[in-house]
């Protein structure tokens, strides 16, 4: 091998080198912020989703992260809707949940598939914080098909259950459960009450089954 052709290829060897070394870098520290990066995506319409998403918790959030980072990852949902003439509906869909905003904050997209006269599916997005204050994470639920939008409070009450509540679906005391939570399974339950909260009556009762394996962090 002559004396340049060694030294040309001892050069791009080096640079390869750096550019893993600095790979594996802003890798490590990306999982140790909570961040994706901000690098442009292919697509500049998809630059706000790529700014937007983080592959962890913030470490702020110590064990709270916990509360709803066991979430994160696909779910397929099995919707059902109990009227109060007894109907029930029997809908089907997924649950997508996510860290967002350098992992601040923890944001769930539901869809519901078409079905019967609906040939549109129906979707909605929830964008869950913690605030250290009162110990509780508020969530703001946002439904842009009926330009509908609730702010919950609440947390986790023991291991396996999570309580929110709002008054925002028309003044009326509504409760969202998620239950028998487990790493690869759960059911939402959404109340409503008349009576102040003495009793409850079942709206909606969803039962999700995640999609593959649980993340590892």
């Amino acid at each position: 091998m002559k004396k340049s052709t060694f030294t040309q290829w001892f050069a791009v060897w080096l640079l390869a080198l750096g550019f893993l070394w600095w790979a594996g870098f802003s890798n490590r520290s990306a999982a140790a912020t909570g961040k994706a990066g901000n690098a442009p995506a292919a697509d500049p319409r998809l630059d706000m989703v790529t700014a937007l998403q983080a592959m962890g918790p913030h470490p702020s959030l110590g064990g709270q992260a916990k509360v709803f980072g066991r979430f994160v990852g696909t779910w397929d949902v099995e919707y059902t809707d109990f009227s109060k003439d007894g109907k029930v509906t029997h809908r089907s869909g997924e649950l997508m949940v996510g860290w967002v905003m350098d992992g601040r904050a923890i944001q769930d997209l539901w869809i519901v598939n078409p079905s019967g006269a609906d040939k549109e599916r129906e979707v909605y997005t929830d964008l869950r914080y913690f605030d250290p204050k009162s110990g509780t994470w508020p969530a703001t639920f946002i439904d842009p098909e009926h330009v509908s939008v609730a702010r919950f409070t609440g947390g986790a009450v023991g291991d396996d259950r999570i309580v929110l509540d709002t008054q925002d679906f028309g003044g009326k005391d509504t409760r969202w459960s998620l239950n028998d939570i487990r790493s690869d399974s759960f059911v939402q339950r959404e109340e409503v009450s008349s009576d102040g909260g003495k009793t409850w009556r079942l709206e909606s009762e969803h039962h999700m089954k995640r999609r593959g394996a649980a993340p590892l962090a």
